[in-house]
């Protein structure tokens, strides 16, 4: 009798240790990165353009494929319309499909080049590979200090195409909200510094780029 107690204790020990929360998430697979799963044909996806600060998308997975995705940081969306700017992912994106096996996403990203249109809800946008570990480093440093967008946008333009600061300035003094040209200015070279602790941060130099010189 007592023997039976004890195995049965055991048993409804165990049970409850599998119930904990570090038992579960133990359980629990590990998100899939989005490249890897269309890559597998585990999930399809299209994506579109949205403006200069993110990218939609719908993501539909398999009757096998993983029920939680992630979009990486870096990962760039490419617009197949020629002319049109690529855009970079900002942070780590998760995307559960857990209660349904189709997802509509909104992917926070910065404008990769700054001499080009953004790209429309009309343009469909192919992910990519982040092909430079800096920008990876920076978008992943984003998504855990969530800077101003000025802010990131101004440290991917310079990993991205290392341009002259009097060749974006303009662009940045754009979306200031400011009552004089003198105050748009003052918060533009605010983001400016910003942008470089950014970097610093992402353990990136920022000094290795021409605007920051």
């Amino acid at each position: 009798m007592i023997k039976r107690m004890t195995v049965a204790m055991a048993a409804l020990g165990a049970l409850l240790l599998i119930g904990t929360p570090r038992v579960q998430a133990q359980m629990d697979p590990a998100p899939v990165n989005l490249l890897d799963a269309l890559g597998s044909g585990d999930i399809d996806a299209t994506f579109y353009g949205n403006g200069d600060e993110s990218v939609k998308g719908r993501i539909r997975r398999s009757a096998f494929g993983p029920e939680k995705i992630v979009v990486e940081p870096g990962t760039q969306f490419w617009a197949q319309r020629e002319g049109l700017q690529g855009m970079t992912t900002l942070g780590w994106v998760p995307v559960d499909l857990t209660r349904s096996n189709i997802a509509y996403v909104v992917i926070p990203t910065a404008c990769t080049n700054y001499n080009l249109a953004a790209p429309t809800p009309l343009d469909r946008m192919n992910p990519v590979c982040c092909p430079e570990p800096r920008m990876a480093a920076l978008a992943e440093q984003v998504g855990r200090a969530h800077p101003p967008q000025e802010v990131a946008q101004i440290a991917v333009w310079a990993i991205a195409n290392n341009p002259q600061w009097n060749e974006i300035a303009g662009l940045v003094e754009a979306k200031v909200q400011a009552d004089s040209p003198e105050e748009r200015t003052e918060a533009a070279e605010a983001y400016r510094v910003q942008a470089v602790q950014l970097l610093r941060a992402a353990g990136v130099n920022p000094t290795r780029f021409r605007m920051f010189r």
